[in-house]
């Protein structure tokens, strides 16, 4: 190997849900196609992998972990008190995926091809970009490549935000005979009284005895405002007191406007960090398995014409990522106002609309269906600003 040549075509920093559906979309690509595989090495800083979250989305398009599916709900519901707007669609059903499941099947994929090297306890220091090499210094290791997909969350997110919220959320899997919940039906929204930001608990009845539970609430700082608390009062004022808690977890996702990332070149931004991630939803799973799919795409025609300039994924459109600054800034400053506005977005659209929607693929019906349903006055002066 002469001294300008790299050790990689591609890295990626990050082995997360990103990283790791790129990885399975190149290789999964690069066979189905007669593609050459390209060589990547991986760079993840943990150095094992943990059944740590869940990722739901509306099961609407193929990808290389859709066989991992362990629960599809034929409908969804959003309710507050006494009152509930139920949904389905006939082609599309809202579906649950394990992470320990995703993470086994892809880290089985890259240790049977040559090709992918996943190197795990790597922290990534500083990425030098040259003519033709890209030079990425590591705590441990120097890699060189052709280009860099840097997968890392954004830095320098605020503590406390005035363009959004923080969805903070904690959540339990729990063994519950004989619950009684309707296992046809996934729960999304189900609105609580709250002092001051919206708060909601999100209920998935995985059969006739277990529950995926979680306490959700959009607020200004980034920090868990007794979500485990305040779950567990929830959980005993529905009368669930003989459970047992086989699972848990939280998290804190920035409801914040991330631009996608437009930038091409050598070194470009993929994932939460790049805007992949709804900052009006907190979903991502969807979106991120199509803009992997897009980028595998260009990396394998990279490979083949030794031309290594990417172009960062388009997430959505313009006008949608508008949409949701809008909602956004009218939902601060009405935050008592959530219950009536999402019970009134899921009124007034139906289920195909919905899920095409919250998976960012709208089309212009489903958009004039979403703005119609809410209310001119606040949405008027939200977007003039």
């Amino acid at each position: 190997m002469e001294a300008n040549d790299p050790d990689e075509d591609i890295v990626i920093i990050g082995a997360g849900l990103t990283g790791l559906s790129l990885a399975c979309w190149l290789e999964e690509l690069s066979s189905r196609n007669g593609q050459a595989m390209p060589r990547v090495r991986l760079l993840e800083p943990r150095t094992t992998y943990d059944n740590d979250r869940t990722w739901c989305f509306w099961d609407r398009e193929d990808h290389p972990f859709r066989q991992l599916i362990t629960h599809r709900w034929p409908q969804w519901q959003v309710s507050a008190g006494k009152t509930r707007v139920v949904q389905s669609s006939p082609r599309t059903s809202y579906a649950l995926l394990p992470a320990d499941a995703l993470y086994r099947h892809a880290l089985h994929r890259i240790e049977a091809c040559p090709a992918l090297t996943l190197q795990q306890g790597v922290n990534v220091e500083t990425i030098n970009e040259g003519e033709n090499i890209i030079q990425v210094i590591t705590d441990t290791v120097e890699v060189r490549a052709h280009a860099v997909v840097d997968t890392r969350p954004p830095a320098n997110l605020p503590e406390t935000t005035t363009t959004g919220f923080w969805q903070v959320f904690t959540g339990m899997e729990i063994h519950c005979p004989d619950h009684g919940y309707e296992v046809t039906t996934a729960r999304l929204m189900d609105f609580q009284p709250c002092d001051d930001y919206p708060c909601f608990v999100y209920l998935l009845p995985k059969d006739e005895h277990h529950l995926l539970v979680e306490w959700t609430a959009f607020q200004p700082q980034r920090y868990n405002q007794d979500c485990e608390a305040k779950l567990e009062s929830w959980l005993a004022s529905e009368g669930i007191k003989d459970y047992r808690v086989l699972r848990e977890e939280s998290s804190m996702l920035p409801m914040i406007p991330i631009s996608s990332e437009r930038r091409s070149g050598r070194v470009i931004k993929a994932g939460v960090g790049a805007g992949w991630m709804r900052a009006a939803t907190g979903y991502h799973f969807a979106t991120c398995q199509r803009c992997s799919m897009m980028l595998a795409q260009q990396i394998l025609a990279a490979k083949a014409s030794n031309r290594w300039h990417l172009q960062p994924p388009t997430a959505r459109s313009y006008w949608l990522e508008w949409m949701d600054r809008v909602f956004l800034r009218a939902l601060r400053r009405h935050p008592d106002k959530a219950s009536e506005w999402f019970l009134a977005l899921f009124s007034a659209t139906t289920g195909a609309q919905m899920s095409r929607f919250m998976n960012d693929q709208p089309c212009l019906r489903d958009a004039m269906a979403i703005a119609s349903a809410l209310p001119p006055g606040p949405f008027l002066k939200a977007a003039l600003v």
